[in-house]
């Protein structure tokens, strides 16, 4: 069902481009659809982060291997380097440049606080405040603290079972919202190709490019070159032996699918002992690091381009924590890499109009993050093995 919901929305936004410049009328006739399919994004954003996050920490929290940590840490310093080294990538082409969305409601900046009000909304004062207003960084962290303290009383299993129950079943409601996704696609691009022409199309492959750019520096940057370093493997070593899993991750797009093979390939091509694999590799299909650094740092700095904002250093911080924060809550469905983007521009206080847009382009990068997702994961396993062997 994944890969028809792909297809289509690849066909529809194909339909789309030609309907916009040819068709306007129809495209405009059907411009709620696209109205609806954000507003139920929207909608969707705090239940899924909140329930997500609960679960995910609790579970983290409750093995007691040191390995974990240490993966955990892992990820996040890897995470940071790609996001570091896409944003480099994003401000030096600048692939928003000359074009912008228009933005109603909109005042024109993202959420500029200062360290003393930052540390002062991770403290609210009202539980319902923060789900009724949407205040997603006070809802990740009662999630992270809920999770945590969950995993410290007697009962707290129960209440995380109650929670993944919520989740799965937010899930399947998200689930059902995406398969509006190539309809809701056909109404967003039809309507920005009727607006702004053929330059839609270059802002599209700009994008792509971009992304593609930031990844293959990635995997060189971040993940060959201290697996090099640290653990003697020469690069093309390296190549001849992850290819396998890259040839499952693209084509399924889902780092869940590519699992067993990642695990396979860690064991039987890199010799990683069984154990790190079993607590190292599913963590990493769990928390997404890398392939989501790329996505939240390009989509960020992009729409805040595009929309003529000036990210300061504060601000520029933020944007990594909050990437960081709600990385992990990525729902394993169809183009549910659209459903954190659009939390994370929520969370920066950009307007949600380029999820749209967005959404048609994202099978295209999702082969990109998901194959990064999973290349992390098996220089993470590595780095790991090799360490511990050390010792």
């Amino acid at each position: 069902m994944k890969r028809n919901i792909s297809l289509l929305t690849l066909l529809c936004l194909v339909l789309g481009i030609f309907s916009g410049l040819f068709v306007k009328p129809l495209v405009s006739g059907l411009s709620f659809v696209g109205t609806i399919y954000i507003n139920l994004l929207k909608f969707m954003i705090a239940p899924v982060v909140f329930s997500s996050i609960t679960s995910t920490i609790y579970r983290s929290a409750n093995r007691k291997d040191d390995t974990l940590s240490k993966a955990v840490f892992t990820y996040m310093v890897m995470f940071a380097a790609t996001y570091l080294l896409t944003s480099l990538v994003v401000i030096i082409l600048d692939p928003a440049k000359g074009f912008s969305f228009p933005a109603a409601e909109w005042n024109g900046s993202v959420q500029a606080l200062s360290i003393q009000e930052v540390i002062i909304n991770l403290f609210p004062s009202n539980l319902i405040s923060i789900f009724a207003d949407t205040k997603l960084f006070a809802i990740i962290l009662f999630a992270y603290m809920l999770g945590l303290c969950a995993a410290k009383v007697e009962k707290g299993e129960k209440l995380i079972e109650l929670i993944e129950v919520v989740r799965d079943v937010f899930f399947k409601i998200l689930e059902y919202i995406m398969y509006l996704t190539p309809l809701a696609v056909f109404s967003l691009i039809g309507n920005t190709v009727a607006n702004y022409g053929l330059v839609i199309i270059g802002v599209g492959l700009k994008y792509i490019a971009t992304a593609y750019l930031c990844g293959i520096l990635t995997v060189f940057v971040v993940m060959i070159l201290p697996v090099s370093i640290i653990c003697k493997i020469s690069p093309l070593t390296y190549l001849k032996k992850v290819y396998k899993v890259w040839l499952v991750s693209l084509t399924t797009c889902s780092s869940a699918a590519t699992l067993p093979t990642t695990m396979k390939v860690c064991e039987e091509e890199f010799g990683v002992s069984k154990q790190i694999v079993d607590i190292v590799s599913p963590l990493g299909c769990t928390i997404h690091m890398c392939g989501g650094a790329v996505s939240f740092a390009l989509l960020g700095l992009f729409c805040s381009r595009m929309y003529g904002v000036e990210i300061g250093f504060v601000n520029y911080i933020l944007m990594l924590v909050y990437a960081l924060l709600i990385n992990m809550s990525a729902p394993g469905i169809p183009n549910g890499g659209v459903v954190i983007g659009a939390s994370y521009l929520s969370l920066l206080g950009v307007p949600l109009d380029f999820i749209g847009f967005y959404s048609g382009l994202y099978k295209i990068l999702d082969m990109l993050y998901t194959t990064l997702n999973v290349t992390g994961n098996i220089s993470a396993n590595v780095i790991l093995d090799h360490l511990k062997k050390q010792i």
